[in-house]
């Protein structure tokens, strides 16, 4: 069960949703403590701890004489969920932040599969059996894509590298962004295949393999996300 956001997460993210869609111009002065406070019908104390928070996350730059400014998005921490989030929920996810993301992944997927398939414990491949079970087993969309979301979670933890394993939650909304801008949202033979391919390639020890199979996956992303632009399509898995 989800657990529900306090107050200040829901001013964080309806702020956040804000400026990432554009409706808070890149650069442009955010509206007056005041004003902002009265249209979100929230305290100033709670707007100002919302402001931090957009802060820490490289949104804006507080000012204590000329007041809240958006930042340029390449301040923005994209590596944090909720920016990636944010991303996922705006009108429009524009081409070059998808291509970005794909080849975000093209870069960390693979290593992590070779490290997985070479170095990975017992108990973390098991966990990655676990998860494509649960893909298997799913009987809806929510659960395959919840099983499919920790099967490559557990890809990058069962790499043995800190650094890549805490980048498990930004690949987690990097994944939601694929399935939302793909064709197709079904668990069809062919992903489950694909997915089955990267787990034996890890159970064997075979870092070539692991390399390949995830290469794969990939690849039909590719295709799903193009399928999905041309045909305006809904979300699928990868």
């Amino acid at each position: 069960m989800t657990r529900p956001k306090s107050f200040h997460e829901q001013i964080v993210e309806t702020l956040g949703r804000r400026i990432v869609s554009g409706e808070i111009a890149p650069q442009g002065q955010v509206p007056t403590e005041a004003a902002l406070a009265e249209s979100l019908g929230v305290g100033r104390l709670a707007l100002r701890e919302a402001m931090k928070a957009l802060a820490a996350r490289g949104l804006v730059v507080i000012r204590p004489k000329t007041g809240t400014h958006v930042l340029p998005r390449e301040h923005w921490n994209l590596f944090d969920p909720l920016v990636l989030k944010w991303h996922t929920q705006a009108a429009a996810i524009d081409r070059k932040f998808l291509a970005d993301l794909i080849e975000l992944r093209r870069v960390i997927e693979p290593a992590a599969a070779r490290l997985a398939a070479a170095n990975g414990s017992d108990a973390d491949i098991a966990l990655m059996r676990e998860s494509f079970e649960a893909m298997v087993a799913a009987r809806t969309r929510e659960d395959y894509i919840q099983a499919d979301l920790r099967f490559h979670g557990m890809l990058l933890k069962a790499s043995g590298n800190q650094f890549i394993g805490q980048l498990a939650g930004a690949l987690s909304e990097v994944l939601k962004t694929s399935f939302s801008a793909s064709s197709t949202h079904s668990a069809d033979a062919a992903a489950l295949g694909l997915h089955e391919d990267l787990l034996r390639a890890c159970e064997a020890r075979d870092p070539q393999a692991a390399d390949q199979a995830v290469q794969a996956l990939i690849a039909r992303a590719v295709r799903n996300i193009a399928s999905g632009q041309a045909a305006q399509g809904g979300p699928s898995q990868a």
